[in-house]
């Protein structure tokens, strides 16, 4: 166990647990293309991250997508929250605890995205501003990036990681065949990323937990290269063929070893819990909504 510590802690060191689910698991196909689904209001996704070790994998990490929809000023908006931490028992060498907000139009085009949270040392508190192009423009009050802006004028859309990871699943997926390439721009950190995915078509996937098999879409995104992937690298990426599109398996080469991440529970919220979400949401909206009137004061 302890020559497994050293390797574990740098590769944690290196990533983002939280954005093995979410910043590297986004692309899509051109803007032309139409939703043939749609996001479900109330609906939680849980996940469990497991880290490769020889022939183990430990469970390190757990992550969670919420969904609710809300309206302003009479015009539909959703809302999309993904946390993710590291589990109690890893956290004494480096903590995550992160989560991503955002708020998108009724057709999952992004208006504000928010990342705040720490991963190890690093801590963020950032509001990025989408909405209006071609200048994105974010406020940071972390010390990883100042408060700055970065030209959009691109003729397709760019994308956050909470409004990519819908789009994505609600593309017409049933209309692709084995090799189309779909490709996205994403904001990330204040930089506008380019990349692609290539549809592998369908697939029976077994779950690991029940042996259940059911008959899924299966993709690969081109990663982006950094501290955690290598450019080029490999990542399979399966969501259920049905109305759900509801991604329950992936697996990504990382520097040093490799991650599988497995969807662990389905939820829709109760009345209750549902409203308590939409109220956090409605003022982390209102809140982004005054900053952005005066948004060079700040």
């Amino acid at each position: 166990m302890q020559s497994l510590l050293p390797i574990l802690q740098k590769t944690l060191l290196q990533s983002r647990v939280f954005l093995l689910l979410s910043a590297h698991w986004v692309s899509t196909h051109a803007d032309a293309q139409s939703f043939t689904t749609q996001p479900i209001d109330g609906e939680r996704l849980d996940y469990t991250v497991t880290y490769e070790w020889g022939p183990f994998y430990l469970e390190v990490a757990d992550v969670s997508f919420t969904t609710a929809a809300m309206g302003y000023s009479g015009t539909k908006l959703w809302s999309f929250e993904g946390w993710g931490a590291t589990r109690n028992h890893w956290r004494w060498f480096y903590n995550v605890n992160s989560i991503y907000a955002s708020v998108s139009d009724g057709g999952l085009n992004p208006i504000n995205f928010k990342r705040h949270g720490r991963e190890g040392s690093h801590r963020y508190d950032r509001w990025y501003f989408l909405k209006n192009r071609p200048e994105i423009f974010w406020i940071s009050s972390d010390s990883e990036l100042g408060s700055g802006s970065v030209n959009a004028a691109l003729d397709s859309s760019i994308y956050d990681v909470m409004t990519a990871v819908h789009h994505c699943r609600h593309l017409p997926w049933e209309q692709y065949n084995p090799g189309d390439t779909v490709a996205l721009n994403l904001i990330l950190d204040g930089e506008i990323h380019a990349t692609r995915l290539d549809f592998k078509g369908t697939i029976q996937h077994q779950d690991p937990t029940t042996n259940y098999e059911v008959t899924c879409w299966e993709f690969s995104p081109t990663l982006i290269g950094g501290t955690v992937f290598k450019a080029g690298d490999q990542m399979r990426v399966i969501v259920t063929a049905d109305d759900r599109r509801l991604p329950v398996f992936v697996e990504t080469e990382l520097v040093v070893g490799s991650a599988r991440i497995y969807l662990s529970e389905v939820t829709v919220l109760d009345p209750k819990a549902l409203s308590e979400f939409r109220q956090n949401t409605a003022s982390r909206r209102d809140a982004a909504l005054g900053r952005k009137q005066n948004p060079r004061s700040h």
